[in-house]
């Protein structure tokens, strides 16, 4: 399980932010640099279990942009 929440970070972190994407994860969570990304990756530190609703509003707010300019693109290739 706990292998799985690793990959499953990285997994949303890439989704959210591409290859380098620690940092900008980090302070989108109000963490104040990706040491404490690292800690997790490591298993220094646990993955906290809210952090993961938190994770998932930033998927949802990345998604809806995705869907509008989905939506912009489409019209002018029509």
């Amino acid at each position: 399980m706990i292998e799985e929440k690793k990959q499953l970070l990285i997994k949303s972190g890439e989704a959210l932010y591409g290859d380098r994407w620690q940092a900008d994860l980090a302070r989108s969570l109000g963490l104040s640099d990706g040491r404490r990304i690292r800690q997790w990756l490591s298993g220094d530190r646990p993955i906290p279990d809210g952090i993961w609703k938190d994770i998932m509003r930033l998927l949802e707010e990345r998604d809806a942009v995705i869907e509008k300019v989905l939506e912009d693109v489409s019209k002018l290739s029509d």
